[in-house]
């Protein structure tokens, strides 16, 4: 103890029997080791060698979101496809359909189309890839909306056309999403995009 301080009691320190055995008992224990094996150390980079990582790190974020992006696009994006039609061909993308009478084409396919009032029904049949297709569509009276229902033997889809600028979007019943070049009003009873 420090000579200014003083012990609790009368002012003495006991130096009797045991407070000699306590003293012998401490100073062979090592309760509190100072400086024992364990040493604290840090290593310092350099902020250049932080940044570097740190670029590097961000860099391979951007890298993996954005193939995750392009990937998910590419299985979503449409099937483009262009449709043209005049009262003497119809055309739908590289497959040419010929009038052979009002509202009858055939071709690479056949097309029949029939006006009952101010509606548009279309039939047709066409060997797409190597299989038959039957559909039929129902274009409404504004020509801004289709419904079509196509066949290929015991398979059946249903397809919901909207007019947008320049084309129809059209949403099948598997949620395949294809965009149809095409002039408003024009019917499209193929399987485009399939």
């Amino acid at each position: 103890m420090h000579p200014h301080h003083r012990p609790p009691g009368r002012g003495r320190v006991s130096t009797g029997p045991h407070a000699r055995w306590f003293r012998s008992r401490l100073a062979g224990a090592r309760l509190i080791e100072m400086g024992a094996g364990e040493h604290a150390s840090r290593v310092w980079r350099s902020r250049r060698a932080r940044r570097t990582r740190a670029a590097a790190l961000a860099a391979g974020a951007v890298l993996a979101v954005s193939c995750a992006v392009t990937g998910v696009c590419l299985l979503i994006s449409p099937a483009d496809g262009s449709v043209t039609m005049t009262a003497t061909a119809y055309r739908i993308g590289s497959a040419t359909l010929h009038a052979i009478g009002p509202g009858v084409y055939t071709g690479d396919g056949a097309l029949v189309l029939s006006h009952v009032g101010a509606e548009l029904t279309a039939g047709a049949s066409a060997v797409v890839n190597g299989a038959l297709w039957v559909a039929t569509c129902e274009v409404d009276a504004g020509g801004t909306a289709e419904t079509c229902r196509l066949q290929n033997g015991v398979r059946t889809l249903t397809a919901r056309d909207v007019w947008s600028t320049g084309g129809w979007v059209r949403t099948y019943s598997d949620g395949r999403r294809v965009t149809i070049a095409a002039a408003r009003g024009v019917p499209v009873p193929f399987p485009v995009g399939r």
